[in-house]
């Protein structure tokens, strides 16, 4: 018997060594919500508005299954948020351990119609007001892209999104999860709108999901579902060796108890 206790308790262990790799976020907390409320303006989480793509298409039917199709939706993930409002600024806390990002989705109205505008998405630090940009993916890749990068203490997402590319008009809208830190740039580009242009759930081990909004106010249509990003840790090889271990130790706990 105490033996048995032993294994059960080491098992866990190693198992929780396994996934206890994983980037932190600050600046806002769990809020829960259910698909009820769901493409119904003004009602529960600040993300939930009518989509520019049709009906069921904003950031949370994306992620509970509805006709924003991502892969494998993992369902009605708590969101970061204060209350059904957004959060002014969220940054992440390195791990210490490599992140993979990877495009789920891409539902921008700017794909395939004149004016053409590309989406940039990519992770940031602040030291001191001296901003460095390292971009990731974009809004052209196929879908199930991913990009590896090693982050180290605190940390952020942007958003670049580039409207009419090579022209005389080009325009530049930077968003980040410190909408503090938003900017725009080239001729005509109207004044940021000190919003929030991201929506973050948050799933188990580490894993996030983002839903991005890459237009201002007031032409947006806040569906945040422009492009659709998974955030998880990359396990190391020890951290690998571990879970195997673990694993072992279960299925020989399971093995003793059968046997007994």
């Amino acid at each position: 018997m105490k033996i048995t206790s032993f294994l059960f308790t080491t098992a866990v262990l190693v198992l929780a060594g396994a996934s206890a790799y994983a980037d932190t976020l600050t600046g806002a907390s769990p809020q829960s919500w259910n698909s009820t409320v769901l493409n119904t303006p003004g009602s529960g989480p600040y993300w939930n508005n009518l989509s520019g793509e049709g009906p069921g298409h904003n950031i949370g039917s994306c992620l509970t299954g509805g006709n924003c199709q991502i892969a494998n939706p993992p369902g009605a993930l708590s969101y970061y948020g204060n209350g059904t409002s957004a959060p002014a600024s969220v940054s992440f806390g390195s791990s210490g351990i490599a992140q993979q990002v990877s495009l789920l989705g891409v539902f921008t109205t700017q794909q395939g119609v004149t004016p053409l505008g590309t989406d940039y998405f990519g992770w940031y630090t602040d030291n001191n007001g001296v901003l460095t940009m390292n971009p990731l993916l974009n809004s052209t890749e196929t879908l199930g892209s991913s990009a590896t990068f090693l982050p180290t203490g605190s940390y952020g997402f942007y958003l670049e999104n580039v409207q009419s590319p090579g022209t005389s008009y080009t325009a530049n809208y930077f968003w980040f999860t410190n909408s503090a830190l938003d900017y725009t740039s080239g001729p005509g580009a109207p004044a940021t709108d000190g919003l929030q242009h991201f929506s973050i759930f948050g799933g188990t081990s580490g894993v996030f999901y983002m839903g991005l909004e890459d237009t201002p106010a007031p032409s947006s249509d806040f569906d945040y579902n422009d492009m659709v990003i998974e955030l998880q840790p990359v396990p190391e090889p020890a951290s690998i060796a571990l879970f195997a271990g673990g694993a072992g130790l279960l299925a020989l706990l399971v093995r003793r108890r059968h046997v007994a």
